[in-house]
């Protein structure tokens, strides 16, 4: 499929994870990309995997964020697509998480995705068209064991979704969330520290009706579609891809 023939897209969080994949699934449907990434090396290499344009940007940072927006205009002319899914992931109760945590935590997960939309949202209005999916959480659905500060900034995502939806859809530009559940990536690490991997499968086993993680490939086919016209009716859904597990 070719459907981003022409197109732009602009994805953050690119090296690594559900970033990394979404990059190579939008250029292998013709999209043009810019990778951004907090670490500039990471960029560097995605972008060189899929021929697009790294950019090296802490997404929590305002400066930082427009200058890399105007960055990513100039050198393209035009943004179709933005996949916010950079994100941090720190484990603890309400007592057990800092304030520091907690600041850090909304700082990216949720400031930087205002950021990023409201960077790229005059472009899109004057292009009269538009595609943001951003990264939330099955933890923004239903509760997890100490995730206090994670779960509640994937909840802000989703509703912030569904606010932007709301206030563009006259402008053509639609906004999504992709939910994930148990996905394979090195992402949930912090939260598996001593836990064996025959530990994990049983666990997930347990915890998701496929009895598996998903792929980061498979959350990116997700991004890609709502990214994509055969979503053109879609806007302000939180799709969620977990296995079946916020279905128990």
């Amino acid at each position: 499929m070719r459907r981003f023939h022409g197109r732009t897209a602009l994805v953050t969080g690119a090296g690594h994870g559900i970033g990394h994949a979404t990059a190579v699934r939008l250029a292998a449907e013709g999209a043009r990309v810019a990778a951004l990434d907090v670490r500039g090396e990471a960029a560097e290499e995605i972008a060189a995997l899929v021929g697009g344009e790294a950019i090296e940007c802490d997404v929590s940072d305002e400066e930082a964020v427009g200058r890399a927006v105007e960055w990513a205009l100039d050198r393209f002319g035009r943004l179709d697509v933005l996949h916010s899914n950079a994100g941090v992931l720190v484990g603890g109760t309400a007592e057990e998480t800092t304030l520091a945590d907690w600041e850090r935590t909304f700082a990216v997960n949720v400031r930087g995705m205002f950021l990023l939309a409201r960077a790229v949202l005059p472009a899109m209005r004057r292009q009269g068209k538009g595609a943001i999916v951003n990264t939330a959480s099955t933890a923004g659905i239903a509760a997890e064991p100490a995730l206090a500060a994670y779960a509640a900034s994937k909840a802000a995502v989703i509703q912030l979704t569904r606010q932007l939806a709301v206030d563009y859809a006259r402008d053509g530009i639609r906004v999504n969330c992709v939910c994930p559940g148990w996905i394979d990536t090195g992402f949930n690490d912090p939260m598996l520290e001593g836990v064996s991997d025959d530990e994990l499968a049983q666990l997930v086993d347990r915890m998701v009706p496929m009895g598996r993680q998903g792929t980061p490939e498979e959350i990116a086919a997700a991004v890609a579609f709502l990214a994509s016209d055969d979503a053109s009716l879609v806007t302000g859904h939180a799709l969620v891809a977990d296995g079946g597990l916020t279905a128990l």
